[in-house]
């Protein structure tokens, strides 16, 4: 009936969205290299992640005001902030793309094409399978988090402040990146980012009250953005122009192809092992993944870029 909203409907949007935005992003993943020169990859993507961060950290209570205010409002909102960022598009001057003329071909030997060059770099590969595994264990850790704050007896309004210094971690991350990335070389942020992850992640067991939980769960947000700056940055200097789209696209698929089963298997394990050993478990595995990248020559020497 006109006027009333469904579950259904929620879904079929929710999914229509969420399949648009895959297309955003991998094409803004290509973009990004055309618009900015190479050095200054990593600040842009810096700027970019400290971007999502804020928007994640006042984006819910800025909803729920609006909500409040109006059922109708959060949605004009959105819609207006979508028409807004099209019309930021025509501002930018730089082309998107080199400018060349190629024969159309079938999607799935463009496809190929990424996934070959991506297989035949095997530091790209390894990051590639190495960033699926971190998004593997990282999925269910929201769940996790939530769970443990409910066995402290911690109200809603308390789970929400614990992920709220997550995401000032996160922002925190991205701001300091630029500085991490200069300073150190790639291989000793990402062997550092993924020991960091690694080593926090038992500390949850022994976690006595939220504010322990808080300032666990900041320190984990902080590593993720310098992660991913540096890796995503590097990656894309390395990437050849004509294929950033396609490789950009294979390298997701391994990286977040997972999510969703990691947060299936993590509310599997929570469900019928308890808590405590999804976290032994998930702590093992993470400390496995910072130890592939640490043993990892093409981790270790990887060249700075010019």
């Amino acid at each position: 009936a006109i006027g009333q909203l469904t579950v259904l409907q929620l879904f079929i949007v929710s999914a229509i969205e969420g399949t648009l935005y895959v297309f955003f992003n991998i094409a803004e993943a290509a973009c990004l290299p055309r618009v900015v020169a190479k050095e200054q990859l990593p600040a842009a993507t810096a700027q970019n992640m400290a971007t999502d961060g804020i928007n994640a950290l006042i984006g819910p209570p800025l909803g729920g005001a609006l909500y409040a205010l109006g059922s109708m409002l959060p949605f004009l909102a959105d819609a207006i902030s979508y028409f807004a960022s099209v019309i930021s598009l025509f501002f930018i001057k730089a082309n998107f793309q080199e400018l060349r003329v190629a024969a159309r071909r079938k999607l799935w030997v463009e496809i190929g094409e990424g996934l070959s060059w991506l297989w035949h770099q095997p530091l790209i590969r390894f990051m590639a399978l190495l960033t699926g595994g971190n998004n593997l264990i990282s999925a269910g850790f929201i769940l996790i988090v939530i769970v443990l704050a409910q066995h402290m007896h911690a109200s809603s309004f308390t789970i929400g402040v614990i992920f709220a210094t997550g995401g000032i971690g996160a922002i925190l991350g991205a701001l300091i990146a630029t500085s991490i990335q200069k300073r150190f070389s790639f291989g000793q942020v990402i062997i550092g980012t993924s020991w960091a992850f690694a080593l926090v992640m038992p500390f949850y067991i022994i976690a006595p009250d939220p504010l322990v939980l808080s300032i666990l769960t900041a320190a984990v947000f902080i590593s993720g953005p310098i992660y991913n700056v540096v890796q995503f940055s590097y990656r894309s200097a390395l990437i050849p122009d004509e294929l950033q789209g396609r490789v950009n696209s294979v390298f997701r698929l391994i990286a977040f192809g997972g999510q969703p089963l990691g947060l299936a298997l993590t509310g599997l394990l929570i469900q019928y092992i308890g808590i405590i050993p999804t976290i032994v478990i998930d702590s093992v595995v993470m400390i496995l993944l910072a130890l592939a990248a640490t043993i990892n020559k093409h981790v270790r020497n990887a060249k700075p870029l010019a």
